[in-house]
């Protein structure tokens, strides 16, 4: 029987552990970037500076249509490794397949 409980107290334990809430763009959390206040989503990481013409561009032909001047860029979590990946193994198409997953974009400073 304490065998049983032992083993019942570890398999929660470790399904309790193993699973992470999914990333969701619509929960936000408020940053500060430049003096401006952004809502980003939960978990991503903000560029340290607001977008350039250069980095809005190439957002908008990696399929993020919402970037402007005064944005700043975000990423989820994981999507940093991912790219790192696939910039070593040759897949220039990451950022579209990260766009279309809702794991990269751009936020406007709230008002």
């Amino acid at each position: 029987m304490k065998k049983l409980i032992t083993l019942s107290i570890l398999a929660l334990l470790a399904v309790g552990c193993t699973t992470q809430p999914k990333f969701d763009p619509a929960v936000t959390e408020t940053v500060v970037i430049d003096g401006k206040t952004f809502n980003i989503p939960k978990g991503a990481t903000p560029s340290p500076h607001l977008a350039t013409k250069k980095e809005i561009e190439f957002y908008k032909k990696s399929g993020v249509s919402n970037c402007k001047q005064g944005d700043v860029i975000w990423d989820a979590e994981d999507s940093k490794a991912q790219i790192a990946k696939a910039i070593e193994s040759g897949n220039p198409e990451i950022h579209k397949e990260l766009a279309q997953k809702g794991l990269i974009g751009c936020a406007s400073p709230v008002k």
